[in-house]
């Protein structure tokens, strides 16, 4: 995304976006005051931050194997990068990392989903928010996965499963040995017609205490179709725009209602 661009989709955010003040819903409301403001100093952030630092200064050489959105218009492409390079560039910051940490602490789901592992930094924080979850992530770049599991193991993850391949051929594989579906992050492949077509095929098992959490929805005027399209889903009953990130819920007996949040 251009800057120029970036700051045009930012303003129209702003301009849309409200504060916890003007939120009626009393759900909203109290998620907003107990996950989103949160201002505990969770102990684990330090160790989660230090690990991610520690990634992020190995001059390690890898190929890395791209599926999504900047593999341009092949299937494919494949580039030799630092992993410091990779850290910083694809790893996320770390107020958003401590959000996902705080929205899966906050929830404790026993099976969670990850799209797109690269070497494990925002896996790791789920994890360590809710260590007896069933979790499964998905990478792409089995280099990157194998820098991913080195690293869990060296925390004492190694219950972490890893599966490496093209998303669109795994996934219905995965889901089968899922009954139901408690937290998910996108994160990988942000484009439009994959982003729409993986909800809709983990929708199916989502619950009424499930978490869906989407990276980037206003990247590309792409992922903001997705959004929109996805949050109109019947099953979801209350999505929120933090502008990096969208949520949604699967909450039932509460009203349908769609919100744009600066917190």
């Amino acid at each position: 995304m251009s800057r120029i661009l970036f700051i045009y989709r930012y303003f129209i955010f702003l301009i849309k976006s409200q504060t916890r003040y003007t939120v009626h819903s009393e759900f909203v409301y109290d998620f907003i005051n107990n996950v989103l403001r949160d201002k505990t100093k969770y102990k684990d952030y330090k160790l989660l931050w230090d690990n991610r630092n520690k990634l992020a200064s190995s001059q390690d050489q890898i190929e890395t194997v791209d599926f999504g959105s900047k593999s341009g218009r092949k299937s494919y492409k494949t580039i030799i990068l630092p992993l410091n390079n990779i850290v910083k560039s694809r790893s996320h910051s770390k107020s958003r990392m401590e959000l996902i940490y705080r929205i899966v602490k906050n929830q404790s789901p026993a099976n969670v989903l990850e799209f797109g592992t690269c070497v494990g930094v925002s896996s790791f924080y789920i994890k360590k928010a809710y260590p007896e979850s069933k979790f499964i992530t998905m990478e792409g770049c089995a280099n990157l996965a194998a820098k991913a599991q080195d690293n869990f193991s060296e925390n004492g993850f190694s219950d972490v499963e890893i599966v490496v391949g093209n998303f669109d051929s795994i996934l219905n594989d995965i889901l089968k040995g899922f009954t139901t579906l408690d937290f998910i992050f996108f994160d990988g492949n942000h484009r439009e017609i994959p982003t729409v077509s993986y909800f809709e095929s983990c929708a199916e098992l989502s619950n009424e205490n499930s978490i869906f959490v989407f990276d980037d929805i206003h990247w590309s005027k792409g992922m903001e179709n997705a959004w929109n399209k996805i949050k109109a889903d019947k099953r979801v009953s209350v999505s929120i725009d933090l502008f990096w990130f969208g949520i949604l819920f699967f909450r039932k007996g509460i009203e349908k209602q769609d919100f744009v949040l600066r917190y």
